[in-house]
């Protein structure tokens, strides 16, 4: 009777093991694809500011001309 603990048996073993852990994550993989392209949709559903509603941008130079003043 042959023992069930052969090379061949082994690297049968590992060969599936191998392919059900690629399985998995693949599957994590496109859930989290999903995910994230969910979360950048639903960002584009708020409308954007309007030019003038946008705050003005200070430079290192205006704002030590505005707190010396």
């Amino acid at each position: 009777m042959r023992g069930i603990f052969t090379e061949r048996n082994i690297v049968v073993v590992l060969f599936v093991m191998v392919l059900i852990t690629f399985s998995m994550a693949q599957n994590e993989t496109k859930r989290i694809e999903q995910l994230y392209n969910g979360g950048q949709s639903s960002l584009k559903k708020f409308p954007d500011l309007k030019p003038q509603a946008k705050a003005p941008i200070h430079f290192a130079h205006q704002l030590r001309t505005v707190r010396s003043s």
